[in-house]
């Protein structure tokens, strides 16, 4: 009874265009997750705001598809009707046209030989435009601390890295950066994952690579997007992707190309048996040199020992000792004579002293006469004057008086 009401009450409920694209929209959205599919372009248009729109089809069906801008940037190739493809992508309903359509993330050629082609299409432009130049290569540090690891992290890439880096150099510290190495998706996440680690900025050298497989295992490397992230990123990169006899976009951009994943890893770190053999060998090479120092020294010793003076050097000596003698006595006769010398002019002063002694003179009889009050000394009769006052100074002390007479003696003009 209950089921027959439901049924009913479905029967009665109208819903509108809207409603049932929704409803549509939601259970295609929500079933279908991303996935590969092959197919035939055709309608193909580059509309002006750079969107690819186009149809996919086989000899059963037609899927509608569009690419938008920013993911068709960096196709290797030029779509066009007729081309097979392979798309990576998922069903979205439109709802303003009630149509289901493929969005598209990723497009290949199908097939080896239109891969091949697009491979060589991508290098020649990529090359053209300097991105293999050596001079924009950045040379590896010798000792890195860091060494940051782009791969899968359930792949036997990572593992082999991890190996040869550890038995080589144990003091370098590994991070391994996880991302999808192929399929839909995988050269987005490597572009972000080297941009990411670029920018955390403490890894020293970064590996970028996966393990071998075939060209379309191997086509996230050759994604023009991955070849710009390699060649804008600062710190050097390593490619190490496949085989030795795989050659991808990425190693031609990347600073260093290692031919496997193991060979990164002896590229990345020095072998710390290889440097205790340089240093064993410098050891050598370096006590070779103190030797030969030590040698030449030695010889020069030898000789210098032989020479004629170090032969008798006692005689040496006391033929310097008389010499320094020789040179005292001279020395001391030289200065006697100038001591001499120098007593009897020091005498012959000191006697001009004596006899230019003032106190001297007057012990003799002789006065110094000085007018009043000013004491001017008298040295002629014109500097006094009848009445004028003086003062008398004599050997033992002074007196005054007053000039009572002014005389000059004859033959003195004034």
């Amino acid at each position: 009874m209950v089921e027959m009401d439901l049924e009913r009450e479905q029967k009665n409920r109208v819903l509108t265009v809207s409603q049932v694209t929704a409803m549509v929209k939601s259970v295609l959205e929500s079933s279908l997750s991303l996935f590969w599919v092959e197919g035939e372009i055709s309608n193909f248009v580059h509309h002006s705001s750079g969107h690819m729109y186009f149809t996919l089809k086989d000899e059963g069906s037609r899927l509608s598809s569009i690419m938008f801008r920013h993911k068709n940037t960096g196709l290797p190739f030029v779509p066009e009707d007729g081309m097979k493809v392979v798309a990576w992508g998922g069903i979205k309903v439109y709802e303003p046209a009630g149509k289901y359509q493929l969005y598209v993330e990723e497009m290949r050629p199908a097939g080896v030989g239109a891969l091949a082609a697009a491979y060589e299409k991508l290098k020649r432009t990529l090359q053209e435009e300097g991105l293999f130049h050596s001079a924009a290569k950045k040379p590896l540090p010798e000792f890195p601390k860091t060494v940051a690891i782009v791969t899968s992290p359930t792949g036997a890439a990572v593992r082999d890295v991890i190996r040869v880096v550890a038995a080589r150099y144990p003091l370098t510290s590994l991070v391994v950066v996880p991302t999808r190495v192929q399929g839909g998706g995988a050269a987005p996440e490597i572009v972000a994952a080297v941009e990411a680690v670029d920018a955390w900025g403490k890894a020293d050298v970064i590996i970028v690579g996966r393990g071998g497989g075939s060209l379309e295992d191997l086509w996230a490397f050759n994604d023009e997007s991955v070849a710009r992230a390699i060649f804008a990123c600062r710190t050097p990169i390593i490619s190490a992707v496949g085989h030795e006899v795989d050659f991808t976009i990425s190693d031609f951009v990347a600073d260093v190309r290692a031919a496997t994943p193991s060979n990164a890893g002896e590229i990345a770190v020095r072998d710390r048996a290889d440097l205790a053999r340089e240093l064993e060998r410098f050891g050598v090479r370096l006590e070779g040199a103190v030797k030969s120092v030590t040698d030449r020294l030695s010889e020069r010793v030898r000789i210098l020992e032989t020479a004629y003076g170090f032969r008798l050097p006692r005689a040496l000596v006391e033929r310097l000792s008389q010499s320094v003698d020789d040179l005292v006595r001279r020395s001391g006769v030289a200065a006697g004579v100038c001591l001499e010398r120098a007593t009897g002019v020091l005498e012959r002063l000191r006697t001009g002293l004596r006899l230019s002694d003032p106190a001297g003179i007057m012990a003799r009889g002789y006065a110094a006469v000085g007018v009043l009050p000013s004491l001017k000394p008298v040295r002629s009769v014109d500097d006094v004057s009848v009445g004028a006052g003086v003062r008398v100074t004599v050997a033992d002390g002074c007196f005054d008086g007053t000039v009572g007479e002014v005389a000059r003696k004859p033959g003195r003009e004034h």
